[in-house]
C-alpha cells in the first residue's frame, strides 16, 4: 500500500512540474524554437506509434506461427486440434463417454484403486502425455 502511495505522488509531481515547464516555456521561449520543438514532439510521436503497431502486428503474426507449430508437434497421430474440439461445443464429459461412465472404478483385489487402470484410461483420453 505504501509503494502504491508513492507511485501516486509520482505521478501528481510529474503532472504539476510538466504543467508549471509548459508555462515557464511559453513565457520566456520564442514562438519559432516553442513551434520547431512541439514539431519534432509530434513526429517523434507518429514514429513511435508507428512502431509499436508494427511491432503488434509482427509479434502478434509471431507468436501464433510458433503456437500453431508447438501444437502440431505436441498432438498425437490422428488426434483432433483442441480448437476443433473447443469450437465443436463438446464437453471432456462428452468425449470420455458421459457423466455417467463409471471411470477409475476398476480396483486391486485387494480393494485398493487400480492405478493401471487409471493409467491406462488418462493415455486413452489425452493421445500424449510427458
Amino acid at each position: 500500500m505504501r509503494r502504491l502511495f508513492w507511485v501516486g505522488v509520482g505521478v501528481v509531481v510529474t503532472v504539476v512540474v510538466v504543467q508549471r515547464g509548459r508555462k515557464i516555456v511559453a513565457q520566456y521561449a520564442p514562438e519559432a524554437v516553442v513551434d520547431r520543438a512541439e514539431r519534432a514532439a509530434q513526429d517523434a510521436g507518429r514514429r513511435a506509434e508507428t512502431f509499436v503497431a508494427t511491432f503488434r502486428r509482427e509479434f502478434t503474426q509471431a507468436r501464433s506461427a510458433r503456437e500453431a507449430e508447438l501444437t502440431a508437434a505436441l498432438l498425437a497421430e490422428g488426434q483432433p486440434d483442441p480448437d476443433d474440439v473447443r469450437a465443436s461445443g463438446l464437453r471432456a464429459a462428452d468425449l470420455r463417454g458421459g457423466p455417467g461412465r463409471a471411470r477409475h472404478a476398476a480396483s486391486a483385489p485387494d480393494g485398493r484403486p487400480d492405478t493401471e487402470a487409471e493409467i491406462a484410461a488418462d493415455e486413452a483420453d489425452l493421445g500424449y502425455s510427458f
